[in-house]
């Protein structure tokens, strides 16, 4: 049955995409250990449930089309989950924008760009938060876990739009654990630098020795993968981190913050 039999997930921005589509690899990994996972995307989640169905049945997954942006839509995505497996027990806020945008200076910053990163960032993981209380409240236990970045720690030029917005999780997390601690709800933060993916390598390939000085900032001196979370995902979400709050886990092999 795995360590989420009985379980029931939602993962935000879980379609497939074309950088680390780190929510495929979450819901799939939720599946995996027993937990009905809800995919939740604007974009089409259909083929990540059929890869879900054919490797733990059919009721295992199912997809919802929500807009974290949007109150009503969140709301939606929760009434859904409900309606179909009675609870809810996980909530992995995922969904993000801006990790490939373009470095522009704060003083070129225009408010629109900052206003865009912000309500996916930050206003799109506090709506589906809130919608999710009450369902979990209802059955006395919840593990809410979210998405962060090592950017909001060491700092990164000319993204401070992105940055900040990743700071502003962090410090969600250690908010709402304190308030809905005694709830029985959990809420924990997991932090990633880069992830090598076809994105990355090209990068690589087109700045010699880009790979090397970053590995060289790396106690472990590797490349982290997607499937590198999923160990800190899945501790989260199930029993065995119950005593664990607040927390923000660092997954990024050992890098060191100039």
């Amino acid at each position: 049955m795995g360590r989420l039999g009985g379980r029931v997930a939602i993962v935000t921005g879980a379609a497939h995409g074309d950088r680390a589509a780190l929510g495929s690899y979450f819901a799939k990994a939720l599946a995996r250990e027993g937990a009905k996972v809800v995919a939740a995307d604007v974009k089409d989640c259909t083929s990540v449930v059929a890869e879900i169905s054919s490797l733990c049945g059919r009721d295992a997954a199912m997809a919802v089309h929500a807009d974290v942006r949007d109150e009503k839509s969140v709301a939606a995505m929760v009434v859904q989950t409900v309606a179909r497996y009675g609870r809810l027990d996980i909530l992995v806020n995922n969904a993000a924008a801006g990790s490939n945008i373009d470095p522009i200076a704060t003083v070129d910053l225009d408010i629109k760009a900052w206003d865009e990163i912000m309500a996916t960032n930050v206003r799109g993981p506090f709506l589906c938060i809130k919608a999710a209380i009450p369902a979990m409240r209802q059955g006395k236990y919840g593990k809410i876990i979210n998405v962060g970045s090592t950017t909001s720690m060491f700092g990164l030029p000319d993204r401070l739009h992105y940055v900040t917005a990743k700071g502003a999780i962090h410090a969600m997390t250690r908010a709402l654990a304190r308030e809905i601690g005694p709830s029985g709800i959990r809420v924990n933060t997991i932090a990633y630098g880069l992830i090598t993916n076809p994105v990355a390598e090209a990068d690589f390939k087109a700045h010699p020795g880009k790979r090397e000085m970053m590995m060289a900032k790396r106690a472990l001196g590797r490349d982290v993968f997607a499937d590198d979370l999923i160990g800190t995902l899945i501790y989260l979400a199930a029993a065995d981190s119950d005593a664990m709050t607040g927390q923000c886990v660092v997954v990024d092999a050992g890098e060191i913050f100039d």
